[in-house]
């Protein structure tokens, strides 16, 4: 295991300009064109280390990316295979590196979606080569997952994540590890309610008691959902985007909300989604529409996955590293993994810090680390760990 961490040190300098060509390949989700073009790159790099790419096009967004490779060892080429998953697209429009250029500065790459995530597509194509030129070689088939939507919520790469999940025995999930290098091992799930209040109309200064306002419902029922939270257990709600009305002067025919919902267990989830379709006016000539719900399941910790850190942390500390686990209110495509029973650690890519910003950056001393420890997991001879779907899954 030494020896991996030596040979991935070795590979740095290498990583560290293939990151700096993905980084200036600006991806912004839902840019066809310039997706399509870093996906190009993309199946360079994967089929010149020996993978069968098959690649699926996703008009209005992209191309998704399967690539496959054989076991090393023939009396397993017919096993299930180990799932890797990696994006390209970033939150970052076209452009920005005109004003955030991809730079090397006080140990760190910045650049627009460095850190989430193209350097955890870097991370495992480094992995791949530690353990080929250790010769040892992957003791049962891999499959690499690069999508180009995950940002957006996956609506071109969902069904093929839970088709290759379904067939996984587990999954590795290169999004960036907690701030300080903890892999994550819950994540809470996402949802988002849309509140829709219909009044009736009048004129707020001659007869404003014919009217119903679709506002002043909407205020009440905000106040009353908000109490649907269960902090202690992780489960938010937050009201971000309300509208309604025409003019100060007149009384309300309709009004909005969007609601977003967070949680760690999808028990929680189902118990918010009945309350909230339980909702009745507090006015009874409002009427109320609620639509919406969950959308990603949470990554829950069960025994399979808690499995799957022992063995990575077991493999850290041979490299002298003490691995934590810790968890986090956003969610990535390794909430779809978990929801259909497939074992999964995510967090498993680089130290680094602001995500979403113009401070995108990653930390270049703990490259060696990440790259051993992938391709420490990669060459683990994984028994088949998958469990029936979650019965709580959403």
């Amino acid at each position: 295991m030494k020896d991996l961490l030596a040979d991935a040190s070795a590979k740095v300098d290498e990583a560290t300009s293939l990151l700096r060509e993905l980084v200036e390949m600006e991806s912004p989700s839902r840019d066809e064109l310039l997706l399509d073009r870093i996906v190009d790159r993309a199946v360079q790099e994967l089929e010149r280390r020996g993978a069968t790419v098959e690649r699926s096009p996703a008009p209005g967004y992209g191309s998704n990316l399967l690539a496959r490779f054989p076991s090393h060892n023939p009396s397993t080429q017919d096993q299930d295979p180990l799932l890797i998953m990696a994006h390209l697209d970033t939150v970052h429009d076209a452009g920005t590196l005109s004003h955030f250029p991809f730079e090397l500065r006080d140990g760190f790459a910045f650049g627009p979606g460095a850190y989430d995530m193209k350097v955890g597509l870097v991370i495992a194509l480094m992995a791949l080569d530690v353990v080929r030129d250790t010769g040892g070689g992957w003791p049962h088939p891999l499959t690499f997952l690069v999508t180009c939507d995950e940002e957006i919520g996956a609506p071109s790469s969902r069904a093929i994540i839970e088709r290759e999940a379904r067939g996984a025995r587990g999954c590795l999930v290169l999004e960036p590890c907690v701030p300080g290098g903890a892999v994550k091992t819950r994540r809470k799930g996402t949802g988002t309610f849309v509140l829709e209040v219909i009044g009736l109309p009048a004129h707020a200064g001659i007869e404003p008691e014919a009217g119903a306002s679709a506002v002043h419902e909407l205020a009440r029922q905000m106040v009353r959902l908000l109490d649907f939270a269960a902090p202690e257990l992780g489960t938010t709600l937050n009201v971000g985007v309300i509208s309604g009305g025409t003019r100060t002067n007149v009384v309300a025919a309709s009004a909005t909300a969007k609601v977003d919902l967070r949680f760690f267990s999808d028990v929680e989830a189902r118990r918010v989604d009945a309350a909230m379709r339980a909702l009745t006016p507090f006015n009874p000539r409002c009427t109320l529409r609620v639509s919406g719900g969950a959308d990603r399941g949470a990554l829950e910790r069960t025994d399979a996955s808690a499995e799957m850190f022992a063995t990575a942390k077991s493999i850290a500390a041979r490299f002298g590293t003490t691995l934590m686990e810790g968890s986090t209110g956003g969610a990535s495509d390794g909430n779809i993994v978990s929801a259909v029973g497939c074992p999964t650690l995510d967090g498993l890519g680089a130290d680094g810090g602001g995500a979403h910003t113009l401070e995108e950056r990653v930390r270049l001393d703990d490259l060696p680390f990440r790259i051993a420890l992938i391709a420490g997991l990669i060459a683990e001879p994984w028994s088949s760990r998958r469990g029936p779907t979650p019965e709580n899954s959403g």
